[in-house]
C-alpha cells in the first residue's frame, strides 16, 4: 500500500515521503479487547460519546470490516422494518436479497433483478439459478460472483481493457455498453463486500482511490500505468530545457484511436497549436489582443508548460477520458456502500476488504479444517497432506488455495476464518484430487505415500483452468 499519514479518520490518504506507514497506527490492544458492537453504538448515538470509530486509524481492517457489518445490519434492520410495514399493504417481504437468474443470461437477469430490488441491496444475498435446486448456503452465491465477474471482465465483452504489463483491468473509454452495466459492477462490488465474498478483480490502485473519492495525481499515474508514467517523467526531467520542444514535438493535445479512427482531445483550448515547451521564450512579450483567447494562448506558447502538460494529461487519462464509465461505477458502489462506515477505510484497506489478504497462514488453516467421509485430523493421509502443503513454495501454496477456493487470497480476517473441508474420495491412488470451489471443499483420494500424494496434488493444482474443479 502507499505510504500515508496515519492521522485523521479512515479515508485520508497521501502523506509525505517520510511519514509513518498507516499500519503502524493499528493498536493491537484496541483491536483485540474492544467490544466493537458497543463502540459502533456509541459512534452512531446522538450523544457524541467517545468511540474508537471516531479515531479509526487505530482500528485494523478486520475490525473495520466488523464495524461495516454492524452498520449494514443496522441499515438493513431499518430497511426490513420499513419493508414489513410496506408488506402490510402490498404483500410479503423477505429478509434476503434474492437474485433469481438464468446461467445463460447472467448479466441481463442480474441487471433486471438489481433494478427491481434497489431498496434491498444491503440485505444478505441469496442466489438461485433458475431450473436448478441448489440451496444457497454461500456456495451458489460464490459461484454466481465467479461467473458474472468472469463475463464482465472478459475483454471481448468490451467494458474493460487489460494491461498485460501491470496485469490489471481499466475502464474501456470506447465501451459501447450502457452506463447501467458499469453501475451494475459498482453494485456487485458493494454487495460482495457486505456479504464477505472475496472477488478476483484486478484493478489498479486508482480505482480504490476513486471509490473513496480521493484526488488523483501524477504519482498515481506513474504507479497505475508505469510505461506512460516513465515517458512523462522523461519529459519533465529532460535537459537542456530549451530543447524540449524540438526533441519531443508535442502539443497540448492527446491523440488516441477509437474503432480504427484517430481521435483528438485538446488539453487546453486550441491545444493543437500550443507546443509543449521546457523553457520560456524571454525575448517575446505578451501582446494583449481584443480577443482574450489569443492572450491566453500566447501565454502557453511563451511560458514553460511541460509540467502543466503532464498534470493535464494525467487528469485526462485517469479521470476525464473514462468519466462516463467510472462515474456510473461509483454511483453503483455508493448505492450499496454509501454511508459513514465505509469512510473508516483507507483505499488500501478497501482493496483488502474486496480482494482479500495475500498473507497465507496455512498453520491457521490446518487448525480450523474439518474432515468428512472417513477422514479425521489423525488420518495418515491427512498428516501427509499437511506435511506436503507446509513444504510448498509460496506460489504453489497460492495455486493450492486457488484450486480449493477459487481465489489465491484470503478473507480479511485470515485463513483461520475460512470454512474449509477435506473429504475422503475413495482409495484409487491414480485419481487426482478435485474440489468444489464454491464450498471450499477438497476431495482427496486416500494416498498412502507422501511422494504419490505430492505428485498427484501438484498435477491437479497446476491445472487451474478448472478441469478438475467440480
Amino acid at each position: 500500500g502507499g505510504g500515508g499519514g496515519g492521522g485523521g479518520g479512515g479515508g485520508g490518504g497521501g502523506g509525505g515521503g517520510s511519514s509513518l506507514d498507516y499500519a503502524s497506527f493499528y493498536n493491537d490492544a484496541v483491536n483485540l479487547e474492544v467490544n466493537l458492537k458497543e463502540d459502533y453504538r456509541r459512534w452512531r448515538s446522538a450523544r457524541r460519546e467517545f468511540s474508537f470509530c471516531r479515531h479509526s486509524y487505530v482500528l485494523d481492517p478486520a475490525s473495520k470490516s466488523t464495524v461495516l457489518m454492524y452498520d449494514a445490519t443496522a441499515q438493513m434492520t431499518h430497511e426490513f422494518e420499513g419493508a414489513i410495514l410496506r408488506s402490510l399493504f402490498v404483500g410479503a417481504t423477505s429478509p434476503y436479497l434474492i437474485l433469481k437468474v438464468r446461467r445463460s443470461h447472467l448479466i441481463q437477469d442480474t441487471l433486471l433483478r438489481v433494478s427491481q430490488h434497489k431498496r434491498e441491496l444491503k440485505k444478505p444475498l441469496k442466489v438461485q439459478f433458475l431450473g436448478e435446486d441448489g440451496i444457497d448456503e454461500g456456495g451458489v452465491q460464490k459461484e454466481f460472483f465467479q461467473l458474472i465477474m468472469a463475463q464482465i471482465f472478459d475483454v471481448a465483452y468490451g467494458m474493460f481493457e487489460y494491461d498485460a504489463d501491470t496485469r490489471v483491468f481499466w475502464f474501456n473509454r470506447s465501451s459501447l455498453e450502457s452506463h447501467r452495466e458499469f453501475q451494475l459492477i459498482g453494485v456487485l462490488i458493494g454487495v460482495a463486500i457486505y456479504n464477505g465474498v472475496i472477488l478476483d478483480v484486478r484493478f489498479p490502485h486508482v480505482v480504490y482511490k476513486k471509490l473513496m473519492r480521493q484526488p488523483l495525481g501524477v504519482p498515481d499515474l506513474q504507479r497505475a500505468f508505469p510505461l506512460v508514467g516513465r515517458s512523462l517523467q522523461q519529459l519533465l526531467d529532460f535537459a537542456p530545457a530549451e530543447q524540449v520542444e524540438e526533441t519531443f514535438a508535442l502539443c497540448m493535445q492527446v491523440t488516441y484511436e477509437e474503432f480504427g479512427e484517430r481521435k483528438v482531445f485538446d488539453l487546453v483550448e486550441g491545444g493543437g497549436e500550443v507546443p509543449v515547451t521546457g523553457a520560456g521564450r524571454a525575448n517575446y512579450a505578451l501582446r494583449p489582443t481584443e480577443k482574450k483567447k489569443d492572450e491566453v494562448r500566447a501565454f502557453f506558447v511563451l511560458g514553460a508548460n511541460r509540467a502543466e502538460y503532464v498534470r493535464l494529461y494525467t487528469q485526462y487519462l485517469l479521470v476525464d477520458s473514462v468519466a462516463t464509465q467510472s462515474d456510473a461505477f461509483l454511483r453503483g458502489f455508493e448505492s450499496v456502500c454509501g454511508g459513514e462506515a465505509i469512510q473508516l477505510f483507507r483505499w488500501e484497506e478497501l482493496e483488502l476488504l474486496l480482494c482479500g489478504s495475500p498473507n497465507l497462514d496455512f498453520e491457521a488453516l490446518e487448525r480450523v479444517t474439518q474432515y468428512d467421509d472417513g477422514f479425521s485430523c489423525d488420518s495418515p493421509c491427512i498428516a501427509l497432506l499437511w506435511e506436503v502443503i507446509h513444504e510448498l513454495p509460496l506460489e504453489m501454496k497460492k495455486k493450492f488455495l486457488f484450486f480449493c477456493t477459487g481465489s489465491d487470497r484470503v478473507p480479511i480476517k485470515g485463513l483461520g476464518n475460512l470454512s474449509f473441508v477435506i473429504s475422503r474420495n475413495g482409495s484409487d491412488e491414480e485419481r487426482l484430487p478435485s474440489a468444489h470451489t464454491c464450498f471450499n471443499h477438497l476431495l482427496l483420494p486416500e494416498y498412502t505415500t507422501k511422494s504419490k500424494l505430492k505428485a498427484q496434488l501438484l498435477k491437479a493444482v497446476s491445472d487451474t483452468e478448472g478441469f478438475h474443479i467440480i
